[in-house]
């Protein structure tokens, strides 16, 4: 699930600590002078643990993250925190403003978005929360675990700020109250023509996966239209698309990336479908080249479409792929640069074999996750992420020993 809502996430820790290392031949990729560059690497946040970070640029000209402190997989106990900066993420503030739930078998998650009201400068920004309600205490050591995780109750809301995200409105319920099975699945995308749409749906034996549609600027939003063909062409069961994120290619086709798991041999290359409509009809699902989990994408204004993402086909780290022709192909650029330094020293000579391609985790795969973009101008774009840290987080958070990240990255002129 997107964004703050994610499946078993330490469990995948311990598969990837208990999983062994190979060494091979690195891959190198030749860049071209559009290609964006890492600028500066930094530390948002490390006095808590920090999972699935969400970037948003307010109209001030703060940078806005929050992130979960908990366990992830939305559990109960953990926080939601935000964070400012006011210096293109070079330093942060502390939490100004901290979110809980008291009830111990509610666990949410929270993510700040811009919406746009005509165009992305009215100051206006939505707050969504997910509330999961388990049927018995999350354990993961339980037998029961699974069944546990499959019976949560999901309950979305959302409400609104004017004032770059200090106070907000009063909550509204935004799924479906009956069924309480459907949540977002990935951020809010603006269309050429005014529209929002926004990654939605739900799993379970009949999946539903596709987007909810605003006319009105994000005010309200309309049932989720099925986007993914499901089981698409050669499959007679549904794989049941997760983590969706989308962006709006320079000519107008929308370009849309979801994580499948489950599927034979672990395949874990990224599904892909395309809109030439505003989001009214969509491409049948096709695998891409990039492999990996947590997908997140930009659109630069010269066309190029970034693919962030938990890289799961070269080696270890935070992956950034492009593509220079709306998504036909993709190239891996480089992983994103961990501001302590430890990522590179402990996993930077792996690179992944056929057989560890086939490995539900790979080694050292779930050492970082769940990267966010935020536009700061023409030329720069602020991504945040989660990463592990052996040396420090794991000595005083060892339950989860994860902080947030930032990287400044500069598209050349």
């Amino acid at each position: 699930m997107k964004t703050n809502f994610k499946t078993l996430l330490m469990l995948m820790v311990i598969a990837c600590f208990s999983a062994g290392c190979n060494a091979v031949e690195k891959k190198t990729t030749i860049a071209k002078p559009k290609d964006p560059v890492i600028v500066r690497a930094d530390v948002v946040n490390d006095a808590k643990p920090g999972l699935t970070p969400i970037v948003a640029h307010a109209v001030n000209g703060d940078l806005i993250v929050s992130w979960d402190t908990g366990k992830g997989d939305v559990m109960p106990g953990g926080t939601i925190q935000f964070a400012r900066s006011s210096d293109s993420g070079k330093t942060w503030s502390k939490p100004y403003m901290t979110m809980k739930r008291d009830n111990p078998l509610i666990g949410f998650s929270a993510c700040l978005y811009n919406l746009p009201d005509g165009n992305w400068t009215s100051g206006r920004m939505l707050l969504y929360t997910l509330e999961a309600t388990w049927q018995g205490e999350p354990n993961q050591l339980n037998p029961n675990w699974a069944s546990l995780v499959g019976s949560r109750k999901f309950d979305s809301y959302y409400s609104f700020s004017v004032d770059d995200g200090r106070t907000f409105s009063e909550k509204k319920l935004l799924s479906d109250p009956v069924k309480r099975s459907d949540f977002a699945q990935g951020n809010i995308v603006e269309l050429p023509n005014g529209d929002l749409i926004w990654p939605w749906g739900y799993w379970g034996s009949e999946p539903l996966n596709g987007f909810r549609r605003s006319t009105d600027g994000g005010l309200n939003w309309e049932p989720v239209v099925r986007a993914w063909q499901d089981p698409p062409p050669g499959y007679d069961k549904p794989l049941a698309f997760n983590e969706t994120a989308a962006a709006v290619c320079k000519d107008g086709t929308i370009v849309a990336v979801a994580r499948v798991d489950g599927t034979p041999d672990n395949d874990k290359r990224f599904w892909q479908i395309k809109s030439h409509d505003n989001g009214k009809t969509w491409t049948t699902p096709r695998q891409i080249e990039i492999v990996g989990g947590s997908p997140a994408m930009y659109c630069t204004p010269k066309g190029q479409l970034w693919l962030a993402y938990r890289d799961g086909g070269v080696g270890p780290g935070l992956g950034l792929a492009v593509s220079d022709d709306n998504g036909e192909t993709w190239r891996f650029l480089y992983h994103l640069k961990d501001p302590k330094g430890e990522h590179e020293k402990l996993y930077g000579h792996i690179r992944y074999t056929d057989e560890d391609r086939k490995k539900t985790w790979r080694p050292a795969e779930g050492m970082v996750g769940y990267p966010c973009f935020a536009k700061l101008s023409n030329t720069e774009v602020y991504v945040v992420y989660h990463a592990h840290n052996r040396a420090e987080m794991s000595k005083r958070f060892p339950e989860v020993p994860f902080y947030i990240a930032g990287n400044l990255l500069r598209i050349p002129k």
